[in-house]
């Protein structure tokens, strides 16, 4: 007991001097999205963190639930990583948030339907255009962050220069897809997306990715705002992050059309399951990445064998819903479909499945009953998970 207690001490002390002694506060990493506990004109809530969002916004289901009033309301078009833009309210200058004991005024705060896309834990979503040039320190294994004045004692860090312009954060990628061909350019450090690396279909297109192989085609069918979306996944030789390589790389590119993932200046965006392997601190007004292996960096990244996705709406509607699906999975073959309703995985209702055991819910099993509601039918689907393939 005392060595374990000894350990979590010295822990602590590290972790103070490896992030500069600057306060961190506790927030939850949870299925590669960072959700800070926060309240909302004095209502709690839990904000997804996301640099890929300029502005802070507030999911329609929350807002109505929480009887928060709003007077003076906009519209305006929004865009995200599905293919669509979309007509969306803005509330302006009416709501405060508080973080860490710190309220704040959000001045632009659209209203979204969040959970349909992250699910019901997300009441809203923080962006960046709140941080005013804040520093941004990450510890995803202690679930901590801190937003300082400056980047404090960076010993231990690697300093890589980002490029900080118009509420996005750019930072330089190579990734070596296969056979030497490497694609090099800046790519957008998106705190909201939980995968690794998605590189945008203009340079898909560039590149000819679609005639890569083994490839395993994906769609999610809300992928955020936007709607559907389309990619595929294959395994990279590597991917480099100034002087840090990671190799066989599980990642994606996108067939979009329109949105994030379509023509843009960056080539591709990183997510969380990059990042969730170093200690990172970013400092926008210095316009530099700080970075910091942490005990994951060297994790093999896993082949997708579940063959599907999908939204836990337990909370506000009873069920899961499916909310993606791998081409010619055993998910799809044995007979699962866009929106179908997941309320029992193994006999066990979701509604007694609680968010921390969702983390593991599927770990070690080979696959898996799930009882779909269809309409008006309820059945069971069982099948296999699939092989590793990329």
């Amino acid at each position: 007991m005392k060595k374990r207690l000894f350990a979590l001490i010295a822990a602590v002390l590290c972790l103070g001097s490896v992030l500069g002694q600057q306060h961190l506060m506790r927030v939850s990493y949870y299925f590669r999205h960072l959700y800070l506990h926060s309240k909302i004109n004095g209502h709690p809530a839990s904000l997804v963190f996301d640099t890929g969002s300029p502005y802070t916004c507030m999911d329609s289901t929350f807002l109505a639930d929480s009887g928060i009033e709003y007077k003076q309301i906009w519209k305006a078009q929004m865009g995200g990583a599905g293919n669509n833009e979309e007509t969306v309210r803005v509330i302006v200058d009416e709501l405060t948030y508080t973080v860490d004991e710190k309220e704040h005024l959000s001045h632009i705060s659209p209203i979204i339907q969040l959970k349909p896309i992250v699910g019901d834990y997300a009441d809203g979503i923080l962006g960046i255009d709140e941080m005013g040039g804040k520093v941004i320190a990450i510890h995803y294994l202690d679930e901590q962050m801190g937003f300082w004045d400056q980047p404090g004692d960076t010993t231990g860090f690697t300093s890589i220069p980002i490029r900080y312009d118009k509420i996005r954060i750019y930072v330089p990628l190579a990734v070596t897809v296969r056979d030497g061909k490497t694609i090099q350019g800046e790519a957008l450090i998106d705190l909201g997306s939980g995968g690794s690396v998605t590189l945008t279909s203009d340079v898909a297109k560039q590149y000819s990715l679609s005639e890569l192989s083994p490839l395993l085609h994906y769609t999610s069918f809300n992928e955020g705002i936007g709607g559907e979306s389309s990619s595929c996944d294959f395994r990279a030789t590597n991917v480099t992050i100034g002087p840090f390589s990671l190799d066989s790389v599980t990642m994606d590119f996108s067939n979009n059309t329109g949105g994030a993932l379509s023509k843009r200046e960056h080539i591709a965006i990183i997510g969380n399951e990059i990042w969730e392997r170093f200690d990172m601190i970013i400092d926008l007004s210095g316009e530099r990445l700080y970075l910091k292996p942490n005990k994951e960096f060297d994790e093999p990244f896993k082949s997708p064998v579940r063959g599907f996705g999908y939204t836990d709406r337990s909370r506000t509607l009873g069920y899961w819903v499916v909310n993606g699906l791998y081409a010619q999975s055993n998910a799809e073959k044995a007979g699962l479909r866009k929106g179908d309703h997941i309320t029992a995985v193994n006999g066990r209702s979701v509604n007694d499945i609680s968010f921390e055991e969702r983390r593991t819910i599927f770990d070690g099993l080979t696959g898996v009953t799930l009882t779909i509601q269809r309409g008006d039918t309820t059945q069971d689907i069982s099948f296999e998970f699939d092989e590793p393939k990329i």
